[in-house]
C-alpha cells in the first residue's frame, strides 16, 4: 500500500519540505474518507449520529474539519491556540446517550479515549496519504520526523493530565492505533452507512454562493458517483485493513489496481502543477511569507563590528 524506505536513509530536508507542503495540499481531499476510522469507535459514531450534522450534509462537516486542521498546521501560534481552545470549549456540550442504533451508548467528546483517537486518526490520514499522493517514500527517520511535525501542530489539542497525552513518537502512535483496531473498534451501522453514502456525495453549502450551488447541482448529480468512487478507493487504499473490513467494503484486487491508477495521476499532478493550484491559500501564503523572510535576512550583516576589526 505504502512504499517503505530503508531505515538507514537519513532525514532528507527536501523530503521534509515536501511533506510539509503535502499537509497543506488540496490533493489530500482524495483521501479524506480514511478519517471514517474515527466512527469505528462506537461512542464516536453515537455522538456524530446524534448531532445529525453528518446526515444533513457530510461534505460540510468535512470542509469544517479540514479547515480547522489546516489552521492548526499552518496558522500563527496565537491562532492555533485559539482554535484549539475553541474546539475544546464547543465539545464540552457533546456528551450524553446515543439514539436509534446507538440507544444506551454513552459518549463524551472530551473523554481522552475518544478525543485522542480522533486526533491520531487525523495525523495518520496526512501521514499515510503522503507517499500515494507524491510518490516519495519516507525512511523510518523521516516518518518519525513527519509524525513529530504534525504532533507539534496538534499539541494544543491535548487534554490536561498525564494520561491524556497523545503518543509521543510514531512507533507509539502505530502501536496505539493497532491496539485500538484489535480491542476497541467495531463495525457499526453508522460506519457502514457513511461508507455506502460516499457515492452520493452532496455539494457543500459552505463557501459556495447559493446561485453557484444551484448551477452546479445538475452536473454534480451526474459526476458524484464517479467522484465518490475515486475518493472511496483512494481513502480505503490507505485505511487499515481491519477497519476497511468493518466498513463492509469488499476490497479486491481490482480496487488495488484502481488505487494504483489514481495515485499515479495524483503523483503526476504533484510534480507538474504549481503551488497556487496544489496548496490551500493559507499554506501557500505561509510558504511565500517564509521565502520573503529568508530574502530579507539574506542581506543582513553577520557582524556590526568595523571591517577588519577582530571580534571582541
Amino acid at each position: 500500500m505504502v512504499a517503505v524506505a530503508h531505515p538507514s536513509v537519513p532525514v532528507r530536508p527536501r523530503v521534509m519540505r515536501e511533506f510539509r507542503k503535502h499537509s497543506g495540499s488540496v490533493l489530500g481531499g482524495f483521501f479524506g474518507a480514511a478519517a471514517f476510522d474515527e466512527v469505528a469507535l462506537v461512542p464516536v459514531a453515537a455522538a456524530v449520529d446524534r448531532t445529525g450534522r453528518f446526515a444533513a450534509n457530510f461534505a460540510d462537516r468535512g470542509v469544517r474539519s479540514g479547515f480547522s486542521a489546516f489552521l492548526a498546521i499552518w496558522g500563527d501560534a496565537e491562532d492555533r491556540v485559539a482554535e484549539s481552545d475553541r474546539l475544546k470549549l464547543l465539545h464540552r456540550d457533546v456528551r450524553g446517550h446515543g439514539g436509534g442504533d446507538f440507544a444506551g451508548v454513552r459518549y463524551s467528546a472530551l473523554d481522552p479515549k475518544l478525543w485522542n483517537w480522533i486526533a491520531v486518526s487525523g495525523i495518520f490520514v496526512v501521514l499515510n496519504s503522503f507517499t500515494p499522493c507524491t510518490g516519495i517514500a519516507l525512511s523510518d527517520a523521516e516518518r518519525d520526523a513527519a509524525y513529530l511535525q504534525l504532533l507539534d501542530a496538534f499539541r494544543g489539542l491535548e487534554l490536561p493530565g498525564k494520561n491524556a497525552r497523545l503518543p509521543a513518537t510514531y512507533a507509539e502512535a502505530a502501536e496505539y492505533y493497532d491496539t485500538m483496531v484489535r480491542t476497541e473498534l467495531r463495525a457499526n451501522p453508522f460506519l457502514q452507512r457513511v461508507t455506502t453514502d460516499l457515492t452520493r456525495l452532496p455539494l457543500p453549502t459552505l463557501l459556495l454562493p447559493a446561485p453557484l450551488r444551484r448551477a452546479l447541482t445538475p452536473p454534480w448529480l451526474l459526476l458524484r458517483p464517479v467522484a465518490g468512487r475515486v475518493v472511496k478507493v483512494c481513502s480505503f487504499g490507505i485505511l487499515h485493513p481491519g477497519i476497511r473490513e468493518m466498513t463492509g467494503f469488499d476490497w479486491q484486487e481490482r480496487h488495488a489496481r484502481e488505487f494504483e491508477l489514481y495515485t499515479r495521476l495524483l503523483q503526476l499532478a504533484w510534480r507538474v502543477l504549481p503551488d497556487r493550484m496544489l496548496l490551500i491559500p493559507l499554506a501557500r501564503n505561509r510558504i511565500e511569507y517564509e521565502k520573503l523572510v529568508r530574502m530579507h535576512r539574506s542581506v543582513a550583516l553577520e557582524s556590526f563590528a568595523p571591517p577588519g576589526c577582530p571580534a571582541s
